[in-house]
């Protein structure tokens, strides 16, 4: 498949699309005859106006129907529990409040309705030098509100941006070569000042994942109940980007500590490879995988142990028996004479 065939795996295009800043290049073009409508921070005019000044080429830019302003998805567009699916390609990285970020889009959409995100893989871009996002960082933002990025954040990104051989991205698997930094300390050092009484957006990339931390992130937030999207399919990293698409559920979302731990350990390989030598965490996980299995075959066997006793003829005797105590138990007969 194709990044297109991906992204658009489990989106039902027959049904009711959203795309959140399709920018330059809408994934799912309105121009194909789908019915779908869009997000944007400006209008076509004002993209076209931006984009052209970059030098890049602005044929494929549509229509805008919503400016987003900072409100809701459901206050921007009207709808709740309307859309089939919702497309975002390298926006989730920008948001202020991940977990609102989630939510807005859930609320917009019917159950079982699919966001399909494209989120840049922090090894092969200029976040590489940065530490992939933690838990307590998207939990204080969500529970701050955060409409603005932090900071803290500003800096994170402006000082740790890097090239590679002039590059801001490369592909997967290559490694970096000839790297540099995108940005001098003191720019970065004078835009932290700057930020700490700005009210106003900067844009950043404000969360840095690889794939399997973003899925870590993603099985976090439904234990602690603050989403109701869970993952339904991934494809691994491809150039620079991995891609995800989740799916909205109602249902009970029911935690397993071997899984998280699983994800936890994995998401570590991905950040910090070991050498061949050192085998400790994959031996975890290989340790871990054997033992599900074990009390997998264990369950089966005892179930299958205790429909031979209840299948048994000395069961069936003794059931019989066990009634019969029952009915002359004369300390039974007794309490009942009291």
């Amino acid at each position: 498949m194709d990044r297109r065939e991906k992204i658009v795996f489990m989106c039902n295009l027959d049904g009711e699309g959203l795309e959140i800043g399709p920018s330059l290049r809408p994934v799912v073009p309105k121009r194909d005859g789908y019915n779908i409508e869009t997000i944007d921070h400006t209008d076509k005019k004002g993209l076209q106006k931006k984009y052209a000044a970059e030098g890049y080429n602005v044929d494929d830019i549509e229509e805008v129907d919503y400016i987003w302003n900072g409100e809701s998805y459901a206050e921007l567009t009207g709808k709740k529990n309307h859309y089939d699916y919702v497309i975002a390609s390298h926006v989730i990285e920008h948001t202020s409040d991940l977990v609102g970020f989630l939510r807005d889009c859930s609320d917009i959409l019917k159950e079982n309705g699919v966001l399909s995100l494209a989120v840049p893989d922090k090894r092969f871009c200029f976040d590489y030098l940065r530490p992939v996002t933690s838990i307590s960082k998207v939990i204080d933002c969500h529970i701050n509100s955060n409409v603005v990025h932090t900071p803290g954040s500003v800096y994170e990104h402006l000082s740790n941006a890097c090239k590679s051989n002039n590059d801001l991205a490369w592909a997967h698997p290559h490694p970096p070569v000839i790297m540099s930094n995108v940005h001098k300390i003191q720019e970065a050092v004078d835009t932290y000042k700057e930020s700490l009484n700005k009210k106003e957006y900067t844009d950043i990339h404000n969360w840095v994942f690889t794939m399997k931390s973003f899925e870590l992130l993603i099985y976090d937030l439904n234990c602690l109940g603050l989403i109701n999207m869970q993952i339904a399919a991934s494809f691994e990293t491809s150039e620079h980007e991995f891609l995800v698409t989740l799916v909205k559920s109602n249902e009970l979302f029911v935690p397993d500590d071997e899984e998280r731990f699983k994800l936890a350990v994995k998401a570590q390989l991905e950040c910090d490879p070991l050498d061949p030598e050192d085998v400790f965490l994959k031996r975890q996980i290989t340790a871990l995988e054997e033992n599900a299995s074990k009390k997998e075959e264990q369950i089966n066997m005892l179930e299958e142990h205790i429909k031979g006793i209840y299948n048994s003829k000395s069961w069936k005797i003794a059931s019989k028996l066990q009634k019969l105590y029952r009915l002359f138990n004369p300390r039974k007969l007794k309490m009942e004479a009291d």
